[in-house]
Formats: C-alpha cells, structure tokens, sequence
C-alpha cells in the first residue's frame, strides 16, 4: 500500500466500490486495473496517474515527501472537451507548487454565458449539487439543482457517474440511519469506504470544474471545504489529501 499523500488515491483504487469509477492508473502499487507494465520515462516514473470513466485524468508529479523536498509537486488534470480549448497554468503564489489543466482536445470555445459557481456536498434527499448563493439570479428561485440541470452537456458518464457517487452515500444513510433511526450512526462502514466516496466526489468535481461554463466549485467532505478553480489545482489538492491522510490515521469514519 502506498504511504503519504498517496494513500487516500490507492485507498480509492483498491475500493471495490471505486472500480467502476477507475479506467487505469499508474504508480499506485498494487492498485486494480494498473496500466501494463512498459518502459516509462523519467517523468513518469515520479509521477502518479489516476485514468477515470467519467473523461477525466489527474497527474501528479513529485508527490512523495523525499520527491518534495528537492522538486516542486505538479498537479495536472485534464478532460476532453470536444468544442472547446484551454490551458491554464496555476496562479498560485508558492513556489514550490505548479498546476495545470490541460485539454485532450482542440477548437475554438462557443460560450457565451458567463461562467457558473456551484457547491457539492451532500444532504440526503437531494442531487448534492447547488448554486452558489452569490451566483444566484433572481428568476432562478432557490439554489437547489437537479444534477441533469448542470452536467447535461457532459459526456453521459459524468452525469451517469456522478448519480452513482450520490447512490452510494443515499443508501448507505438509508440504511444506517434512516432505517435504524439512529441518526448518529456512520454513514460509511469503515474511514477506507469514507476515503474512497471523498476521492471519487472530489475527481468527479474537477471533472465539472473543468469546463468552461464553470467557474469555481465548493466541494465538501465531511467538515471540510474546498474552493476548486481551475489554474488552482495544486494546493487544493494536496491539502485535501491530507484531510483524507488524518481520516485514515483515525481508524474511524468522520460523517
């Protein structure tokens, strides 16, 4: 099993309930559905690769703590985006830190709207995904959304996935506390199921992120949030791996 910052990732590659989320992945030890064994670069043998379904792929470069301490950790993420084209690169101050997000395609980007702001977290009983307040218009109503509302547009797995990932949570609070009636009851067995359902919702909300209707993303696990903004990849990200760390040091699930 993968030590540091890597282990919520190989937690979530190794999750039976993560496969269907998981197309490859590279450097993460006994990881399922690893890339095949090839002869790599020197890049990519200090980089780690997560190849989801839903068209989104996370790199990060020099992520272990000996790899740190001499290079700059490097996080880059990328989608397939069909009509449109971007490249950001982080505008992050620290300089230990780089990010990009980077497009698998190219043409010239047909939006005309301004880009939305939107939070992620979850609350039973709904789609999990909501306007930002300071983005709500006034004939819109209430912030509350269907997910079809916002990832109509995506590739079908975004949203086909994406409705998983909330399955998932809804039955097991259904079962383990609505069923029970014991609402102070875990929602996740174990702090490794909690990981993994925290690392499948943060990739599926960088894969939104991504898109060039959208503006920024607040994600929430457990009690913790996260402003995602493309150009900003970094220090989110590995902040959020290390939230995901302390919950496995635990031994206990936080929700």
């Amino acid at each position: 099993m993968a030590s540091g910052l890597l282990k919520p990732l190989a937690v979530f590659c190794s999750q039976s309930q993560s496969q269907r989320y998981i197309k490859a992945v590279r450097n993460l030890g006994d990881s399922w559905r690893s890339l095949a064994e090839k002869a790599f670069s020197e890049s990519e043998k200090v980089s780690v690769l997560v190849e989801t379904n839903f068209d989104f792929v996370l790199k990060i470069t020099n992520i272990l703590e000996e790899q740190r301490q001499s290079e700059p950790t490097i996080v880059e993420m990328s989608a397939h985006e069909p009509s449109t084209s971007r490249l950001t690169v982080s505008s992050e101050p620290s300089l230990s830190t780089k990010s990009f997000a980077t497009p698998l395609s190219t043409g010239p980007s047909t939006s005309k709207e301004p880009p939305r702001h939107y939070r992620i977290f979850a609350d039973y009983g709904t789609d999990f995904i909501w306007r930002d307040p300071d983005d709500l218009r006034p004939e819109e109503g209430d912030c509350m959304l269907e997910a079809e509302e916002v990832l109509s547009t995506f590739p079908s797995s975004v949203l086909e996935l994406f409705n998983t990932w909330v399955d998932t949570y809804t039955d097991n609070f259904s079962e383990r506390r609505d069923k029970t009636q014991n609402y102070y009851a875990d929602v996740f067995l174990t702090a490794s199921e909690e990981v993994a359902w925290n690392v499948a919702g943060f990739l599926l909300a960088w894969r939104i992120t991504l898109a060039p209707q959208v503006g920024r993303i607040e994600f929430s696990a457990g009690c913790s949030k996260y402003i995602l903004e493309k150009g900003k990849e970094t220090n989110v990200t590995v902040q959020f791996l290390q939230d995901q760390v302390d919950i496995l040091a635990k031994g206990k699930p936080v929700t």
